[in-house]
């Protein structure tokens, strides 16, 4: 099979990694407009076949399959090249800046007969994977509500994309954007369905641009309740979510990959008190061995969303799994923020 990465950011690392572990035999082409990158990662991973033209590439090697890595604004018109010249395409989020777009990506990816997937990684976390079924399943009644905070920044505290030079900053929704994806998503995927949405949001002039730092979005269902909180001035990375339900509770640490399920009805006594914090402090101490041992022995691959969304692309070329993220909740993800970025009053570059 010949796999094209597109894209040599920060990202193709990683897939790369991926990729190598999922289909070894692949034969890897990479492109980039930017030569240095191209060449820099072609030696490194001892990849000949290079370019910094995509028309070049394709007429070159013919993909079997791509994976589009470049920064969203070039993202439509990138997959669909690839897909008219019968390339299965996984695309890095967000896959589309508008719903229109994705519209007419999925409509050409059916035409086609290719697969077209979304690299939501969120929602190929295990224990997000893990949750969704949980919930889906109906044995802990139905979903209340449910809320993710998503406080990143980079290593040693520093902002997210402090470079006004960024390419994130000239997204639809700015520097927010790029992130906002990921709380979303996982907030979509649990809730039946997605009526209205609220925003609310800060600066507290941390970022360049004057752009907002800070939001809160609430989404309103027939009988659910959604949220998430998006910071990226905070000083250190918290990622959690946490559905309540009719009969239990679910408390995810996205960063530390940990779960915890809390059963019971009715107001908590003191030993229902006592005993659902021996649960839950159980329930962390031992995913956290679990995790040290996985990583230990390689069973815990880095990145692990990642991961799965590749592993999940090439089975479903194969024919052996379906979609981990189906295109309804990818158009429904993109409309979601496609309307909050019309709410959002920010400056662009």
């Amino acid at each position: 099979m010949k796999v094209a990465l597109i894209g040599c950011g920060m990202i193709a690392p990683t897939h790369f990694r991926a990729l190598k572990m999922i289909v070894p035999s692949a034969e890897i082409c990479l492109c980039d407009a930017d030569r240095s990158k191209v060449k820099e990662l072609g030696t490194k991973w001892g990849i000949s076949n290079l370019y910094t033209d995509l028309e070049d590439m394709l007429t070159s090697e013919h993909p079997d399959s791509a994976h589009v890595l470049t920064p969203p604004q070039s993202h439509a018109e990138i997959a669909q090249k690839m897909i008219r010249a019968g390339t299965h395409v996984l695309v890095e989020k967000p896959i589309t800046e508008t719903s229109e777009d994705f519209i007419k990506l999925s409509r050409l990816a059916k035409e086609e007969e290719r697969i077209l997937a979304a690299n939501y990684s969120t929602l190929g976390m295990p224990i997000v994977i893990e949750a969704r079924q949980q919930i889906a399943s109906g044995s802990l009644g139905r979903l209340i509500s449910a809320h993710c905070t998503y406080a990143a920044s980079w290593p040693g505290n520093t902002i997210p994309y402090g470079n006004p030079d960024h390419w994130a900053y000239k997204l639809l929704g700015g520097v927010l954007q790029n992130w906002a994806d990921h709380p979303l998503s996982l907030i979509v995927s649990v809730m039946d369905s997605v009526e209205e949405q609220r925003v609310i949001l800060n600066r507290r002039n941390l970022l360049p641009l004057d752009s907002p730092d800070l939001l809160h979005v609430v989404l309103k269902g027939q009988d659910q309740i959604g949220s998430f909180t998006l910071s990226l001035g905070h000083g250190n990375t918290d990622i959690r979510a946490h559905f309540i339900l009719e009969e239990a509770s679910i408390t995810l640490d996205l960063r530390r990959m940990l779960i915890s399920v809390t059963k019971g009805r009715g107001p908590a006594n003191r030993i229902k008190r006592a005993f659902s914090g021996v649960l839950e402090g159980y329930s962390y101490i031992s995913g956290t061995l679990s995790n040290v041992v996985g990583m230990a022995t390689k069973r815990v691959q880095r990145e692990p969303g990642i991961f799965t969304a590749i592993s999940n692309f090439y089975r479903t070329i194969e024919g052996k799994e379906e979609l981990l993220i189906s295109h309804d909740m990818i158009f429904a993800i993109t409309k979601i923020l496609e309307e909050i970025w019309k709410e959002i009053p920010f400056r662009k570059s």
